[in-house]
């Protein structure tokens, strides 16, 4: 009985389901050219390095691995700008300060490590006039053959624990051969 119901109604659906009024259509902003992927050819403190067409990374990298040049995380900006809502106001551009692979969870503050190019980055926020506005961390993905921005706001205290308890008490510590942990 059901299914016949069932049966009878489906059909009917489908056809008021097309006489919906239709919808926009949805216009990508900006079209993404494909950026390649670069990595320093060495990471040495206090020198700068350069991808192969000459724009360079963030003056300081932790580790030899991808990173977005700074033309690359200005473009990953101006798409990330193109589709928040239009009554902010935005600073201009942004500049890499420094660089470390991960991304850092905006929950728990944490970094883990992806095996694709992820990575965390001092940013520093610039108006019209190349002025800094403010530094703030940033995570940068690399998706669909382009560098993507995702701005990250870490909690700014520790969590608090609910439950405190100690670690239980091993009176017996001190007698040769026991193993460490039990």
């Amino acid at each position: 009985m059901i299914r016949r119901a069932y049966s009878l109604v489906a059909p009917l659906l489908a056809v008021l389901a097309g006489c919906a009024a239709p919808t926009a259509p949805v216009v990508d902003v900006v079209t993404p050219a494909s950026e390649p992927l670069y990595s320093p050819g060495r990471v040495k403190p206090g020198r700068l390095e350069y991808a192969p067409d000459r724009s360079t990374f963030a003056p300081v990298l932790t580790e030899r691995f991808t990173y977005p040049t700074q033309p690359e995380a200005n473009a990953a900006y101006r798409r990330l700008v193109a589709s928040a809502p239009a009554q902010g106001h935005y600073p201009a551009s942004v500049w890499l300060f420094g660089c470390k692979p991960g991304g850092l969870d905006e929950e728990t503050a944490r970094v883990t490590r992806y095996r694709s190019p992820v990575v965390h980055c001092a940013t520093d926020y610039l108006d019209a006039a190349g002025g800094r506005l403010r530094r703030e961390t940033a995570n940068f993905y690399y998706y669909g053959v382009v560098w993507n921005m995702q701005p990250v706001h870490p909690p700014l205290t520790a969590a608090p624990w609910f439950n405190r308890e100690a670690s239980p008490k091993d009176f017996w510590w001190w007698v040769p051969g026991r193993p460490r942990y039990e």
